[in-house]
C-alpha cells in the first residue's frame, strides 16, 4: 500500500464503445434537426442558421440560474447580438447560402438586425411552437443521456 492506495488492485479496462456512442450521437442528432426543422417549416438549414444566431446572442448566459427554466427567457438586453462574420466562423457554409438563409429570418421576423449585427428576439421564444420545441429538444436530449448510458458510455457519475 502506497499513500492508502493499494496499487495490486486493477479496474477493468473500459470497453471500447466508441463505435456504438457515435451511432447513437449521429442517429439522435438527425432525429433532433429533423425534429427541429419543422418550426422552419422543414428547412433544416434555415434551423441550423436560427440556433447557431440565438447560441451566439446567448451563450454568455449559460449557467445563470436567472434563465434555467422554460419561461424563464433572458430578455433583448441581455442578448449579445452576432456579426455576420461570427456566424460565418460558428456555421462554416458557402456564403450565399448563410446570406439567403439570414435574409429570411429577418423577412420572417425570426430574427432582427441591431446596428449591422443580428439577434433572434426574446418574443420569438415565447411563440408556442418555441416552448414545444424546446419541450421536445428536451425530451431528445434525455433519450440521447439514456441511449448513451444503456450503450455502457458514463458520464463520470
Amino acid at each position: 500500500m502506497h499513500w492508502g492506495i493499494d496499487l495490486t488492485r486493477f479496474s477493468p479496462a473500459p470497453a471500447d464503445n466508441r463505435r456504438a456512442v457515435v451511432r447513437i450521437v449521429g442517429s439522435e442528432l438527425t432525429k433532433i434537426a429533423g425534429d427541429m426543422a419543422k418550426i422552419h417549416d422543414g428547412d433544416v438549414i434555415e434551423y441550423f442558421v436560427f440556433t447557431t444566431l440565438w447560441v451566439l446572442n446567448s451563450s454568455h448566459l449559460i449557467g445563470d440560474p436567472r434563465y434555467a427554466q422554460l419561461r424563464s427567457i433572458p430578455p433583448d438586453a441581455l442578448r449579445k447580438p452576432a456579426s455576420l462574420d461570427e456566424l460565418r466562423r460558428a456555421l462554416p457554409m458557402p456564403d450565399d447560402i448563410l446570406q439567403t438563409y439570414v435574409k429570411r429570418l429577418l423577412d420572417k421576423g425570426l430574427a432582427e438586425e441591431l446596428s449591422g449585427k443580428l439577434v433572434v428576439p426574446t418574443a420569438v421564444f415565447t411563440r408556442p411552437d418555441m416552448l414545444n420545441g424546446t419541450n421536445e429538444l428536451y425530451d431528445h436530449l434525455v433519450h440521447l443521456v439514456t441511449s448513451l448510458r444503456a450503450a455502457g458510455f458514463s458520464f463520470g457519475d
